[in-house]
């Protein structure tokens, strides 16, 4: 379900990148816009345990380098524009010429790099999300969070993604330009910005060998396919942006991001949007941190590759990262158009998987882990209803009389975990806009088809 990044590819954080410093271990532990810190400490490769040999990986196009070893890279920095002082051009040259070591893909071709104003980074978000999603698309995927009770009746969907991700990204690569930009800033360009330059320049390593726009999943019905491949991308380029950090930075630097991170912690923006779109947002720079982490640790960078080129299926793959060594898929839950049986005047507008990490959101029913802290992981209230998730397909079909239905298919690992999902659905009946019913689904004890709808005649429909 998730709308953005599409055709770009960003650092949707401004100004919390936590950084703490101990004795043992370095460890930067990059956080929410201005906002709760979320990323935990990662482990070095260990040079004794072997990767995994079941490690889902593809043929690398190419990782030379090492982070003991700089390489000489024949790409790299490209002329700055005139507009940028020749000093500040230098500290961000100096950034692109470390990072290729570290992140050991070595820089095929010159990334031009420039400064965006706030206002017109907005107003470019705008026209690419209405160019790639449908109008008609965004609204229905409006109304469906409504009637699942995710999001306020009285609000738009686009409202709040323009006020979410046009306040909190700080820069952003664009595949198709081989570009990245930076949002301009009030305060004067230091340690913070060099961090967002690390892991935008990632991005442009990643685009160079891996094609992130041409491998991109574009389907917008596949959604959590979608948000588990952007996690692996944007947790290597965190991991990368971590690892720079630790190893470039001085401690003063170090200090000035912390105190910046945890000066804004109550970020207003942030903490008012609904529990769905601001998961969405966190989800691929914390968990899909967290998972390219272990892959790495398991692997290193090689691994890291394998898993951009055969990225993850689904989000489950991401929060449970056993399940992609393992190569457990999704269960392929099909369901077939039946507007035509509904009757005259209904048609299917909207489908989508919904992935194990939107179950997780909808099976809080609203509720937040009491506290949280710096770069630690956060338990979800009920997120075990989630766990289980094996697959899942959900159809939602509207008449030229306002009514509605959506029918949801779901799989599940065990029928211990389909009984709990159906459990939890019922008691949080109340939240979802009308009439529910909760089944076993055609697949059999494993599955459990859930239908809504705002009539006790088209819910009987949903069901035949």
């Amino acid at each position: 379900m998730t709308r953005f990044p599409r055709s770009l590819f960003a650092l949707a954080l401004v100004g919390a990148i936590s950084v703490a410093c101990t004795s043992v271990t370095p460890v930067v532990t990059p956080t929410g816009a201005q906002s709760t810190p979320t990323l935990a400490p990662s482990a070095a490769p260990s040079g004794t345990d072997a990767p995994p040999t079941d490690l889902p990986s593809g043929s690398p196009t190419e990782t030379p380098g090492s982070s003991d070893a700089p390489t000489e890279t024949p790409g790299g920095p490209s002329e700055p524009p005139a507009s940028i002082d020749p000093a500040l051009a230098a500290e961000i040259d100096a950034v692109l010429e470390q990072v290729p070591p570290i992140r050991q893909l070595e820089a095929l071709e010159d990334v031009p790099y420039e400064f965006i104003s706030r206002e017109q980074f907005q107003q470019d978000l705008m026209e690419m999300d209405e160019e790639e999603v449908p109008a008609e698309v965004r609204a229905a995927e409006e109304r469906l969070l409504k009637r699942l009770g995710l999001l306020p009746d009285d609000v738009s969907l686009d409202a709040l993604l323009d006020e979410l991700y046009g306040g909190q990204v700080a820069a952003y690569y664009v595949p198709e330009e081989g570009r990245f930009y930076i949002i301009e800033r009030d305060e004067p360009f230091g340690a913070l910005d060099k961090v967002f330059v690390s892991h935008e320049y990632t991005h442009a390593l990643q685009d160079q060998h891996f094609d992130l726009e041409g491998n991109r999943i574009t389907d917008l019905t596949e959604g959590d396919a979608a948000l588990a491949q952007l996690s692996a991308i944007e947790g290597d380029a965190t991991l990368t942006m971590q690892q720079w950090a630790v190893q470039s930075l001085s401690q003063s630097e170090l200090l000035e991001i912390l105190t910046a991170s945890l000066s804004g912690l109550d970020d207003d923006v942030l903490a008012d949007m609904p529990l769905v779109l601001r998961r969405q947002l966190e989800f691929p720079y914390t968990e899909g941190f967290l998972f390219i982490n272990e892959v790495w640790g398991l692997g290193g960078f090689e691994a890291v590759d394998g898993a951009l080129q055969t990225p993850p299926a689904s989000t489950e793959q991401i929060l449970h990262p056993q399940k992609f060594y393992d190569q457990e898929l999704p269960v392929d839950v099909t369901l077939e158009d039946i507007s035509a049986t509904l009757g005259d005047g209904w048609s299917l507008v909207y489908e989508q998987t919904m992935g194990e990490l939107l179950v997780q959101v909808l099976a809080t029913g609203g509720e937040e882990p009491p506290f949280s802290l710096p770069g630690m992981p956060v338990t979800w209230p009920h997120a075990e209803i989630a766990e289980g998730w094996g697959g899942d397909r959900l159809n939602m079909y509207e008449n030229t009389d306002g009514d509605w239905g959506i029918l949801w298919q779901t799989a599940w690992d065990t029928e211990s975990d389909a009984v709990e999902f159906e459990t939890r659905m019922v008691e949080l009946l109340s939240s979802f806009d009308g009439f529910m019913v909760v089944e076993v689904g055609s697949g059999g004890p494993l599955h459990r088809e859930v239908a809504i709808s705002n009539d006790a005649a088209v819910l009987s429909q949903l069901t035949q």
